[in-house]
């Protein structure tokens, strides 16, 4: 019988536009998150912000008893809780962005992180990598650094990471869940952590759940320019204006990018609209940048000059600070797929879902 109702709830959960493929992992990071009681809500709970009362109505439980149970989920980090005209809405977290990430965000080395970080790595490699990466139109996109383009009027809006940023509305930083992840399992690397970024309503549920910390602009493009010179990937929402997330992204540990190279989806992420450029001339061979392609898209040729293989650049910009002889640049794609508005971006996510 408590088999049954966290099957339901793996079926609602399948039901939203980044679902839940069936998997024991996934039963088992279900049994770990919620209690049978929670389990029961949560496969009633709607995926859009819903104001108690109407909860209340479609549940049938008194809004006392439902606020307390909610309350205790959203502190958990599998319901998400706003407050709108003084009045709380809730709605049923998504495994993306949603209860993949909320036991990680805080940094905190708990027993539930440690037993959950090998369960979303097998999940990863069963059946949620082709959820989140096997798509027509990918889910995140890679954004470089304005000061790695070639042409300043090159810079179109939405296309740097610095931009995006300064538009963004309360940021927040919280620790990478990728990077714990693999920690726990003792395979992680020794890239920074604590550059997860989030802005907006997702941003103030983070700080008032105690999963991440509000930061200044200057604070959060001090940690940009930490993550670039480390070679870190910029990869956020994959569409045009104001972003809800900013992933700093390394190879080793992203599930993007792990979805990418070593599981075969060449359209887990969205390359930039630019591609790195070398100048053969002033290229000194020292193989720096074939170290730090985080796509292997650079390698140095039988001449030992820097080579960029165009169709897997991804137009990151990791390759450029610390190019010797200072001879990479990023230069306008010629083919671009350009940069979804939200309405595209969101009707190919409800098609993928039919």
């Amino acid at each position: 019988m408590e088999d049954e109702v966290y099957l339901t709830l793996a079926g609602h959960l399948n039901k939203m536009l980044v679902g839940a493929p069936m998997s024991e992992d996934l039963m088992e990071i279900l049994r770990i998150l919620f209690t049978p009681e929670e389990a029961h809500l949560a496969a009633m709970l709607p995926f859009l912000n819903t104001p108690l009362p109407e909860i209340a109505r479609e549940t049938g439980m008194r809004e006392d008893e439902l606020r307390y149970m909610l309350d205790a989920m959203a502190s958990k980090g599998t319901v998400f809780r706003s407050v709108k005209d003084g009045v709380a809405r809730y709605r049923l977290l998504p495994t993306l962005v949603g209860f993949s990430e909320t036991p990680f965000w805080p940094g905190r080395d708990d027993e539930r992180a440690r037993r959950l970080a090998p369960l979303w790595m097998s999940y990863l490699e069963n059946a949620w990598g082709r959820e989140i990466a096997d798509r027509d139109m990918p889910l995140v996109r890679v954004v470089p650094v304005e000061e790695d383009v070639n042409e300043a009027s090159e810079v179109l809006p939405f296309e740097t990471a610095k931009e995006l940023v300064e538009e963004a509305s309360f940021r927040v930083v919280a620790y990478c869940p990728c990077r714990q992840m693999k920690a726990y399992a003792r395979e992680g690397c020794e890239h920074e952590r604590e550059n997860c970024f989030h802005f907006g309503s997702m941003g103030r549920y983070m700080v008032e759940q105690g999963m991440g910390r509000q930061i200044t602009l200057e604070e959060a493009v001090r940690k940009l320019e930490e993550a670039h010179e480390a070679g870190l990937v910029f990869t956020v929402d994959n569409y045009q204006g104001k972003i809800s997330t900013l992933c700093c992204c390394c190879s080793c540990c992203c599930v993007f990018m792990h979805s990418r190279r070593e599981l075969g989806f060449d359209n887990a992420v969205n390359p930039s609209c630019y591609v790195a450029r070398v100048d053969r001339e002033s290229c000194v061979g020292c193989g720096e940048c074939e170290e730090r392609c985080p796509a292997g898209a650079v390698k140095l040729d039988e001449h030992e000059l820097a080579r960029v293989d165009r169709e897997e650049c991804l137009g990151c910009g990791v390759c450029v600070p610390n190019c010797t002889g200072g001879a990479i640049s990023l230069r306008r794609r010629g083919k671009s797929s350009g940069i979804p508005t939200l309405e595209e971006f969101l009707a190919s996510l409800r098609k993928a879902s039919w």
